[in-house]
């Protein structure tokens, strides 16, 4: 994994953490470059967005966006991931038997019968792994505090059989758009979107299972909607180019009618000809003419879902897409991201694995002109002093936990 941070100056502490590569935001708006980076493997995924040559004017619609749906934190074992003293975590071999109290209120039985773990009131206890992680983190970003530890792949609804689709992998997406929503609705004020953020987290743990579901499931559709419009898209191309070989040809029979030697026969055929291509490329003309119209209608549609679909991330509040998916790079990806949330709001920070199907995961930012909040659904709720310190640690996140990732965007609510 690249090295992000550019030897930004620490604030002393002790004790001082062990050696390690750093991988700190330069404080000055223009960041330093960091030493001799590994090549970052570009993403794969890319939307055509021309137009047919000669046809009226049709846009590509842009890809919807995919829905990360969040790894339970599992270092990678590449050479850039980390040390051997941080803990290898298989949140599968951390399942154990959960045994179901005989004694249970009206609101648990109407949990259980919705496939929610009850309401406890308070917060699932983090896996020492977890807690060791977040140690050497605070290490590496001094002021940073945890608010409160998520942990996702310790809780144990997410260790029981039969979790819906979409839920198998992590409710990183789901529990991104709810503390979205909850910052949101505190007005903006940290402390109260945290306190409504963890009351959530504590008592319906398994509304973000169902969110999570449900976002899968409309991911799936627009994912399928959205290929039916490309493949529309290629087809009206193909008749755009259908339309321009006959055009061609139509001209060739014109500038043989004007050879002096043609015999009326000949000449006669060559404009029988040339009247059959004529009302091919009418007749084609037509049906280019409704096809656009169609494909301009359905991009219409499109977009309107795939803004619904991005006001759902937000829980509920309309977005802003600050910067599409790009690769990742050590040179500039601190740079990126700290440009990309220095205005005050929530931010959805999408990363995504190389692959057209690839795997992704998602974190959360609410930048402020005072205190800034950061959530990795894999490890707590952060508050940090200021917004440098914010993207020091996202960025200690994803090259600590997260090396494999290739490229990012970024949402602002």
């Amino acid at each position: 994994m690249k090295s992000f941070k550019a030897g930004f100056p620490k604030t002393p502490k002790a004790p001082p953490a062990p050696p390690k590569v750093t991988n700190t935001v330069a404080q000055d708006p223009t960041f330093s470059k960091p030493g001799t980076p590994a090549a970052k493997p570009p993403s794969s995924t890319a939307t055509p967005t021309g137009t047919p040559t000669g046809s009226p004017n049709v846009s590509r619609p842009g890809t919807p966006d995919k829905t990360p749906q969040g790894d339970a934190f599992k270092p990678s074992g590449s050479p850039g991931a980390s040390s051997s003293s941080r803990p290898n975590i298989d949140a599968h071999s951390l399942q154990g038997p959960q045994v179901q109290s005989p004694h249970l209120s009206e609101t648990e039985i109407a949990d259980l019968a919705m496939g929610r773990t009850p309401g406890k009131g308070k917060a699932v206890t983090p896996r020492p792994e977890i807690q060791q992680v977040v140690q050497e983190m605070k290490q590496e970003v001094p002021g940073a505090e945890v608010l409160r530890y998520t942990d996702q792949g310790g809780h144990p609804m997410l260790k029981q059989p039969g979790l819906p689709a979409g839920a198998d992998a992590g409710v990183c997406s789901a529990m991104t758009s709810e503390w979205i929503r909850t910052g949101i609705e505190a007005g903006g004020d940290p402390l109260k979107g945290s306190q409504s953020f963890g009351k959530l987290t504590d008592n319906h743990f398994g509304k973000l299972i169902d969110k999570q579901h449900a976002e899968h499931l409309q991911s799936n559709s627009l994912t399928s909607k959205n290929n039916e419009h490309l493949a529309d898209i290629a087809k009206l191309e193909g008749s755009v180019k259908l339309l321009q070989g006959k055009s061609a040809q139509r001209k060739e029979l014109n500038e043989l009618l004007t050879h002096p030697d043609l015999t009326p026969e000949q000449r006669q055929g060559l404009k029988a000809q040339r009247s059959e291509l004529t009302q091919e490329i009418k007749q084609g003309m037509a049906q280019l003419n409704q096809d656009q119209a169609a494909i301009a209608k359905k991009q219409e549609s499109l977009s309107g879902l795939v803004d619904d679909f991005r006001t759902g991330r937000g829980g509920g509040h309309p977005g802003v897409k600050v910067q599409d998916f790009e690769p990742i790079d050590g040179e500039t990806f601190g740079q990126k991201l700290f440009e990309g949330t220095k205005e005050n709001g929530h931010y959805r920070i999408g990363l995504r694995k190389p692959g057209e199907a690839a795997e992704g995961h998602v974190l959360g930012l609410h930048k402020t002109d005072g205190p800034n909040r950061l959530l990795d659904a894999n490890t707590a709720e952060w508050k940090t002093n200021n917004h440098k310190d914010a993207v020091n640690l996202t960025l200690e996140h994803i090259d600590r936990l997260y090396p494999g990732y290739g490229s990012f965007d970024i949402t602002r609510y």
